[in-house]
C-alpha cells in the first residue's frame, strides 16, 4: 500500500498558498495482525512469545515513564512534556482538574535513522478528495455526437458529471459559458437535469470561440458552489459538421 495524499483548496489565513496538501491513512494493521506478521518474519519466536515480550515491554515502558524519565527504544524516544498557563507562580500543577488548562502529554521523537528507512521505502499515491457540496463536471459535447468539439449556437448539449442537479428557476444557478472576458451567457433551457447528466441548449446569441462552461448548483441546498471546463470551443454548424464526419476513404 502507499501513503495517500490530495491536494486542497487552503482555507487558513495565515498561509499565502492557495492549495496544501493533506494525507490519509485508512489502511490499518490491528495489533493482532502485526503479530502474526512478527510471527512470520525472521524469528524463532512463537506468537505467544512476541505477545509475551509485546506485553513486557509495554509495562517497562509506562513504569519508566511513570517515573518521568525518557526512555529510548529501536523507533525513538518516548518522554512526557508538560504544559499550560497559570496565573501566579504558587499556583498549583493539576493536570487532572478539567477546569484548568494543565495538561501532561506523552510523545513519541522518532530515532532518526528509522524515520529514514521509512521514507526511503515509501511509496505515495496522490488521490482526488471529492467536495461533496460542490458540483463536480467531467466532459461536455453535443447531444447524440461523439466529438466534444462539436458544439455550436443552438445545440443541445450532454454535460457529464456528479453533483448535478440544480435549480432551473433559480437565475443564479444552471449552465453558464463564460467568453475570454469572463462575460457570461445562462443556457435557457434544460430537457434533463439529473445528478449525473445535465442537457442544456447552448444559447443561440453566442458568438463561436472558446468557452469556460460552468455550472452552479446549490449541492446543499442552500449555498451555491461551481464547476468548470475551461476551453471549451464552440464552433458555426459546418464546422461541427466537418468535425463529425469521417475521413475521406473511411468506412462509413
Amino acid at each position: 500500500m502507499a501513503l495517500k495524499i490530495a491536494v486542497v483548496k487552503n482555507h487558513l489565513p495565515a498561509c499565502p498558498s492557495p492549495f496544501v496538501v493533506r494525507s490519509g491513512n485508512p489502511d490499518i494493521v490491528e495489533y493482532e495482525k502485526l503479530i502474526d506478521n512478527m510471527a512470520k518474519g525472521r524469528t524463532t519466536l512463537t506468537k505467544t512469545d512476541i505477545l509475551a515480550a509485546m506485553q513486557l515491554y509495554r509495562e517497562e515502558l509506562q513504569k519508566q515513564l511513570s517515573e518521568g524519565k525518557t526512555v529510548k527504544t529501536p523507533t525513538g524516544a518516548f518522554s512526557l512534556c508538560a504544559g499550560g498557563t497559570m496565573e501566579s507562580l504558587d499556583e498549583s500543577f493539576l493536570p487532572r482538574d478539567l477546569s484548568k488548562n494543565h495538561d501532561v502529554r506523552l510523545y513519541h521523537r522518532p530515532e532518526k535513522e528509522f524515520e529514514e528507512s521509512i521514507l526511503a521505502d515509501l511509496e505515495i499515491i496522490r488521490e482526488e478528495r471529492p467536495d461533496f457540496s460542490a458540483p463536480s463536471l467531467r466532459a461536455i459535447l453535443a447531444s447524440g455526437s461523439e466529438t466534444p468539439g462539436a458544439i455550436s449556437p443552438g445545440d443541445i448539449v450532454s454535460v457529464k458529471g456528479l453533483r448535478l442537479r440544480f435549480d432551473p428557476k433559480d437565475p443564479k444557478q444552471g449552465l453558464f459559458f463564460a467568453d475570454a472576458s469572463e462575460a457570461e451567457t445562462r443556457s435557457p433551457f434544460y430537457p434533463m437535469i439529473q445528478p449525473g447528466t445535465i442537457m442544456a441548449s447552448v444559447p443561440a446569441a453566442i458568438a463561436v470561440g472558446s468557452y469556460a462552461v460552468i455550472l452552479r448548483a446549490a449541492v446543499n441546498g442552500k449555498d451555491i458552489r461551481e464547476a468548470r471546463l475551461e476551453d471549451v470551443a464552440i464552433v458555426t454548424p459546418s464546422a461541427a459538421a466537418t468535425a463529425g464526419a469521417a475521413p475521406e476513404g473511411a468506412a462509413t
